[in-house]
Order: structure tokens, then C-alpha cells, then sequence
């Protein structure tokens, strides 16, 4: 019905006294026909095939081992390279900083009232703001936090934001800086229009939405 293990095969041929070999094809044969060397060969290739499977099993285990490794020291080793690669300074505080700055994109995306109050510092109003201009047909699509982005800089610790912001079919991308403290991300403007600023009105109203960023 199923085809044995092949490390049964020998044990099972001797406990139905027949060879391998006519355990193997299903038949009994005669004496003559299956010569004791024909089974003897037969069980040595199954010896080696034995040999295999269990040196290929040690080999991906090794390797397993060996990955796991290598995910652990990357995860180790890339934060410290987030700041040396990137000239900038790194601190393990990078790490939460960026979280927040990730939940901080996504509730600026869903415009979620209760997780741009957590995650943002200084966040009153904003999402009034941003709701008035979701009436203008001004949508934040996609805002995302960059990991080797977050970097610590005398004392102060930066993290940046993509924005993919959409308005009548036309898509813009803006990028965000701000800093985290006190567990929060204050974000700073995007622009500073002048008086003469030509862009999209609605740029100037998104870039003072955002801006909760206080030096004091």
C-alpha cells in the first residue's frame, strides 16, 4: 500500500524471510535466480543511501544554524552600520524612535484621530487640519518611516518621513523630517512658502498641519 522507509526495508525482509531485493520489487523469486552477492549489493546501497539522507539532515541543519546566525548578527550589526555607513551617530534609542515614527506614518495615513494623538507630540488640531484638507481632495496614499533614516546627530535624534500625498489625480512626494522625545515624533514643515510661493495652495495648509515641532 506504501512505500516502507528505506531504513526498514532490511528488518522488514528478514522478518518475512525474503531478500530485499523481493521486498523491493514485490515478488518472490527463486533461489537461484537472486544470488546471496545480487542481495548483498542491494543492501549496501541501501546502507549508503541510509548514509546520505542522514549526512544531507546534518548538512541542513548546519545550515539552518548557520542562518540563524547570521540573522542575529545582522540584527546586531545593521543599527551600528545605520550610523557609520551613514556618517551620522547611532543610538539604540533609534530603535523605539523609529517605531514611533512608523505608527506615526501609518495613523497620518488612516488620518486616525486616537493614534496621530499618541504618536505625534503637539498633535492638537491636527487632525481637524487633515480632515479639512481630505475635503479638498488632499489624501496622504502612503507616508512611511525609513529605518537607516533615524539617526542621532548632537544629542538630536532626527527621523524622516515619506509622504505620497494625492490631489485630483496629480500624486506628490514629500519628505518630512522630525525628531522624537518624550516617546512622541514631532514633525517639522515641509516647505516655508514666501511671498512668491506658486505652488499648490493646499501645500502650505498641509506643511502647517504637520508641523508640531516645538525648539523650545
Amino acid at each position: 500500500m506504501c512505500a516502507p522507509d528505506i531504513a526498514l526495508l532490511e528488518p522488514l525482509a528478514q522478518a518475512l524471510d525474503a531478500t530485499v531485493l523481493e521486498l523491493i520489487s514485490g515478488t518472490r523469486t527463486k533461489q537461484e535466480r537472486c544470488p546471496e552477492n545480487v542481495d548483498s549489493a542491494v543492501q549496501k546501497v541501501l546502507r549508503y543511501s541510509q548514509q546520505e539522507l542522514a549526512r544531507k539532515g546534518k548538512s541542513t541543519r548546519r545550515r539552518s544554524l548557520l542562518a540563524a546566525c547570521v540573522c542575529l548578527v545582522l540584527l546586531l550589526v545593521l543599527p551600528v552600520l545605520n550610523g557609520t555607513l551613514g556618517g551620522d551617530g547611532f543610538a539604540w534609542r533609534c530603535i523605539p524612535a523609529w517605531l514611533c515614527a512608523r505608527n506615526a506614518a501609518r495613523a497620518l495615513e488612516d488620518c486616525d484621530k486616537e493614534g496621530i494623538e499618541r504618536y505625534i507630540g503637539n498633535a492638537g488640531g491636527m487632525y481637524e487640519a487633515l480632515e479639512e484638507l481630505r475635503g479638498q481632495g488632499v489624501v496622504i496614499r502612503n507616508a512611511k518611516a525609513g529605518f537607516s533614516r533615524t539617526r542621532l546627530d548632537d544629542m538630536f535624534l532626527f527621523t524622516e518621513l515619506e509622504l505620497t500625498v494625492q490631489q485630483e489625480g496629480i500624486t506628490y512626494l514629500f519628505t518630512c523630517q522630525g525628531t522624537w522625545r518624550n516617546g512622541k515624533v514631532e514633525l517639522m514643515e515641509i516647505c516655508a512658502p514666501d511671498a512668491q510661493y506658486d505652488g499648490p495652495a493646499w501645500l502650505p495648509q498641509l506643511s502647517e498641519a504637520l508641523a508640531t515641532y516645538d525648539p523650545g
